[in-house]
């Protein structure tokens, strides 16, 4: 092999040797469980609706101080709080809950309220399994 050939050469070998090598490292799908339940709050077994099914992915921002009217809800919930502190009242049963929480309320929970008692808007995404047509909240 000729000089001429032969410098080229070396440089890339030697440039490919000094480049930083990248490690793709295999990267895996994480799967935290967060709540699996049958039952809501007060500990009653919810139950599924008759009619053309529906799911709802809510996002609820409730402002600092807000209390909600007395409300029930037809059907069963999986409620995540994603900021803020919750108090959740039905009759003398009061929970409280925070950012990273989660709880379901069953359509045979019975009428409450919640307020937010923290210092900034509470957000909750709220999955709701229901039918069409259904409301989500019913005020009392």
């Amino acid at each position: 092999m000729n000089l001429k050939r032969f410098i080229p050469f070396c440089f890339l070998f030697i440039g490919t040797s000094v480049m930083p090598q990248f490690s793709f490292a295999e990267e895996k799908i994480e799967v935290t469980p967060i709540i699996q339940t049958s039952k809501g709050l007060n500990g009653k077994n919810f139950n599924y609706l008759e009619g053309k099914p529906e799911l709802r992915l809510l996002k609820v921002k409730i402002p600092i101080g807000l209390k909600t009217p007395i409300h029930t809800h037809p059907s069963p919930m999986l409620i995540y709080v994603t900021r803020g502190k919750l108090k959740h009242v039905r009759g003398e049963e009061i929970n409280f809950f925070k950012a990273g929480d989660a709880f379901v309320e069953s359509n045979k929970g019975g009428a409450h309220y919640v307020q937010n008692i923290g210092k900034k808007p509470v957000i909750l995404h709220v999955g709701v399994i229901t039918v069409i047509g259904m409301p989500t909240a019913i005020n009392k």
